[in-house]
């Protein structure tokens, strides 16, 4: 008579019994009746609980503590204050108003310098076309690049050109009163204005095309910033 236990009933205490039949038993019970196959385990796992009572050592959904956001529900991980962002550092100071950072935009560079150029560019060249009256034409360009940019950077250093421009037409016209009295002083006068406008138009297109922001330092602003 075979002594080998059955699977389904033991003949006496298997927990304990160290004797090969209760062992084999013990195998057959966790892993089925075929050694070489390995059974997957009982579904729920050992240790779940009832339904409603959920897994011991964890909190079932809808009985934790109160206030206490349930994972896949409440605030959305992608919500709320963006990683990276927060309140300022100790020792932040805002920028002032008006201020406008450094641009990065070969191109924005580009066109914001050749606001400051193009007006000499338009004295020397109407200087021999028509003496004593070019100073009134080189508020032009800054005008085009400012009513045609699309970047506040450009935009900006346009509108300080052309003010700058604009300011220049004052003493222009003053030297043209004097140039029809005296020619020879006008002329002297002519010069020292166009190598003053020289100097400070060029230190504004390297300021424009490494850039930064420049403001003219003797200069009316009649034309203002727009909010908007």
């Amino acid at each position: 008579m075979n002594s080998t236990p059955s699977p389904e009933q033991a003949p006496h205490d298997v927990a304990r019994c160290a004797c090969p039949a209760c062992q084999l038993f013990r195998y057959q019970r966790q892993y089925g009746p075929d050694p070489g196959r390995a059974l997957p385990p009982p579904y729920p796992p050992p240790g779940y609980g009832a339904p409603g009572q959920g897994t011991p050592g964890q909190e079932t959904p809808g009985q934790g503590p109160p206030n206490q956001s349930i994972p896949g529900y409440g605030t959305h991980p992608g919500y709320g204050t963006p990683p990276g962002y927060g309140p300022p550092p100790p020792g932040y100071v805002p920028p002032p108003p008006g201020y406008l950072p450094a641009h990065s935009a070969g191109s924005d560079r580009a066109v914001a310098a050749l606001a400051h150029w193009t007006p000499l560019v338009v004295a020397v060249v109407f200087a021999f076309v028509i003496p004593g009256f070019s100073v009134f034409l080189c508020f032009v360009p800054p005008l085009i690049v400012m009513t045609t940019a699309k970047s506040e950077y450009v935009r900006s250093h346009a509108r300080e050109a052309l003010n700058f421009q604009l300011t220049v037409l004052i003493p222009g016209t003053v030297i043209l009163l004097l140039s029809l009295a005296a020619r020879g002083f006008g002329s002297v006068l002519s010069l020292v204005l166009f190598v003053c406008c020289l100097i400070v138009q060029i230190m504004a297109a390297l300021k424009a095309g490494g850039g930064e922001q420049f403001r003219y330092p003797v200069c009316l602003r009649f034309v203002k910033q727009t909010n908007g």
